[in-house]
């Protein structure tokens, strides 16, 4: 009869049992652990990220909504510009001979030709003798009157250094019929002047003409003025003669002649003249009476005064 030990089973149930029980001792508090570390590196893990997502978007977004602090700076003062001053040109220019030593000054607008530069003498001299020199003529804009019977205006000189005092005093007039000369004596400017007036007619033009003679440097000095007026139709008022004399006039007050050393006259004097027509006193029309014009232009100069003198 066979006898079954039941013991034996009951002693590896005993033994299978304790061995599970070590196992779960042993593995079961580390693996919770280990869980519980996965799950603190987790949760670490996650905050840190969220972190440094909120640490890179939050200066972004303080960059762009928040603003600039700027660091205060002592305010420079600003250097003052420079202001540009236009310097206007001057209205009137003036010309110069230092041959003769006559300057005077002239409205910008008006057009001068010394000497050299004429074809032939603006006007007849009303010299008692021949041998004038031309120096400078003036001339007055065409348009400077419109809607009237204007029709031109100029300032002539000449020189004459064949007369004397006595002779510079008398004038020859252009026409044989213009009567007896009286002249008058005016003063304009720093000159006084012996003054002779005539009017001249030609058809439909008359001139109204006026002579001024200074004698200075052994010379006869003859700044003379033209009127021009062409006849006006019905529509056109006659222009004021007096008036334009009067511009004319203004720059005769300007006029200087400066006082020559006698060495310079004598130069002026040897100066070659070069022959063209002058007036003829015996010839009563203007238009071929002979001309005589020395070249001067080497000794002429237009000069701009400064503004304001």
């Amino acid at each position: 009869m066979t006898t079954m030990d039941l013991n034996q089973g009951s002693g590896n149930k005993g033994l299978k049992q304790t061995e599970k029980d070590s196992w779960t001792s042993l593995y079961l508090p580390a693996i919770c652990a280990a869980i519980l570390m996965g799950g603190v590196l987790f949760l670490a893990f996650s905050f840190s990220t969220k972190s440094q997502k909120v640490a890179i978007n939050a200066p972004a977004q303080q960059a762009v909504t928040a603003p600039a602090q700027t660091t205060p700076v002592a305010s420079v003062p600003e250097t003052p510009k420079k202001k540009t001053v236009k310097k206007s040109r001057p209205a009137n220019a003036t010309y110069v001979n230092s041959t003769y030593g006559v300057s005077f000054s002239y409205p910008r607008k008006y057009s001068l030709q010394s000497g050299d530069k004429l074809a032939a003498a603006p006007l007849p001299t009303s010299f008692l003798k021949t041998g004038a020199v031309q120096v400078a003529a003036v001339d007055m804009p065409d348009d400077l009157y419109p809607e009237t019977d204007f029709s031109s205006a100029l300032l002539n000189v000449s020189v004459d250094q064949n007369m004397t005092s006595d002779e510079c005093i008398q004038f020859v007039p252009a026409a044989k019929d213009a009567g007896e000369v009286k002249p008058t004596i005016a003063k304009l400017g720093a000159n006084e002047y012996s003054v002779f007036e005539q009017i001249n007619g030609e058809g439909d033009r008359k001139s109204d003409l006026k002579y001024f003679h200074l004698f200075k440097n052994n010379a006869c000095y003859e700044f003379a003025l033209a009127v021009d007026t062409n006849q006006k139709p019905e529509d056109m008022a006659q222009v004021d003669r007096g008036k334009v004399f009067h511009q004319l006039e203004k720059i005769l007050t300007t006029a200087r002649i400066k006082d020559l050393e006698p060495a310079e006259v004598e130069n002026a004097e040897k100066t070659p003249v070069a022959t063209t027509p002058v007036a003829e006193v015996e010839t009563a029309d203007p238009k071929t009476v002979e001309t005589k014009i020395e070249d001067k232009a080497e000794n002429a100069q237009v000069v701009t005064p400064e503004p304001g003198k």
